[in-house]
């Protein structure tokens, strides 16, 4: 029985790397292509499975080879695969992803199968046993995947688990309203903050923030890029930096922050230690080529976690470090090798 279930897209990613943008109807030839395993709501999965959470995904895959892809990629992160519903004619999802100099990425892509999501094929009994349900904005698109996403979120309340909700960048601009109708059900929304201001309104962090507590979600991790995040509760307002790190594409480093803040809230860290974890995932993630399937290890997030950090000498700060450290030393599965700690 998984501690997370996670609802939203799982895709193939073919990641090409270029020089420049190309103009309107020019080519460019790129120096390097790769093709991995995506999907905002799999790449948080599999970030989690990877870091010892039992995790199941709900998602929906088309009859080609790229199925069988996803499969193997789930089955190697250690994702139960058990809500994976198969189409027998849509495509499985398939995202081309152009990733310039600057580590910053442009997608173009077709959801494919995700969004025939059967509500009908999901089974309740996932949910019974979970903490956590964790919903991608973007199951929220298009029907039947957004009528699953509604009918697993209202299970999910009624057998009161954590709800988390990254919203994507394309749902505040096509679905609004009803985005904002969901916020009272929301335990933690984890918005970017472009999100953050398409939701609310409002330009700066700590204003969203607000807006978005009064609107009824209980905590607000926002995520601020290389600026680290900041994490509201009615309590008041944190602001976390972020680790320095050559980016190399930042795909899907907003879904390893999901994961790395949804863990430290399973492991029950302070919401300052699970930020700092959340920030370094975050990081690791966009310091590699691709996402899912390319994301961290445990070694790596401890190997950045243990690095010299100028700025962050203040007493509360290196002790979360150092907790979230622990934490990712006592709940990592990775094995230990040539009798030396697993992690170096």
């Amino acid at each position: 029985m998984a501690d997370v279930v996670a609802l939203g897209d799982v895709n193939v990613d073919i990641i090409a790397h270029f020089a420049e943008f190309p103009a309107k109807g020019d080519d460019a030839l790129a120096s390097l292509t790769e093709i991995h395993c995506g999907g905002s709501a799999a790449n948080t999965a599999m970030a989690l499975a990877r870091m010892g959470t039992r995790t199941s995904l709900i998602s929906r895959v088309g009859p080609d080879s790229w199925a069988l892809k996803v499969y193997s990629c789930l089955e190697d992160a250690g994702v139960a695969p058990v809500g994976l519903q198969r189409d027998a004619t849509a495509m499985t999802g398939l995202m081309y992803v152009v990733v310039t100099p600057d580590g910053e990425r442009t997608i173009f892509g077709h959801r494919g199968a995700n969004v025939f999501t059967d509500p009908n094929q999901i089974d309740e009994k996932e949910l019974v046993g979970a903490r956590i349900f964790h919903l991608s904005g973007y199951a929220l698109l298009g029907e039947p995947q957004r009528s699953a996403a509604l009918r697993a979120l209202e299970a999910a309340c009624r057998y009161r688990l954590t709800v988390t909700l990254d919203p994507g960048m394309a749902v505040p601009r096509k679905a609004l309203d009803e985005m904002r109708a969901l916020l009272p059900t929301v335990n933690i929304l984890m918005p970017s903050l472009g999100e953050a201001q398409h939701l609310t309104g409002q330009t700066e962090p700590e204003a969203c923030a607000r807006v978005l507590l009064e609107a009824g979600v209980e905590v607000v991790a926002l995520k601020l890029g290389g600026d680290g995040c900041l994490v509201a509760t009615d309590g008041g307002m944190l602001h976390v930096p972020g680790f320095a790190v050559q980016a190399r594409d930042s795909t899907g480093a907003g879904d390893n922050f999901d994961a790395g803040l949804i863990a430290g809230v399973l492991g029950g860290l302070s919401w300052h230690s699970a930020a700092v974890l959340a920030n370094a995932m975050g990081a690791m993630a966009a310091a590699r080529i691709g996402a899912g399937t390319a994301g961290p290890k445990a070694r790596e997030v401890m190997a950045l976690l243990r690095g010299d950090h100028p700025g962050m000498d203040q007493a509360n700060l290196v002790e979360a470090i150092g907790q979230a450290f622990e934490f990712v030393a006592d709940l990592s599965t990775e094995p230990q090798e040539e009798e030396r700690p697993w992690w170096k």
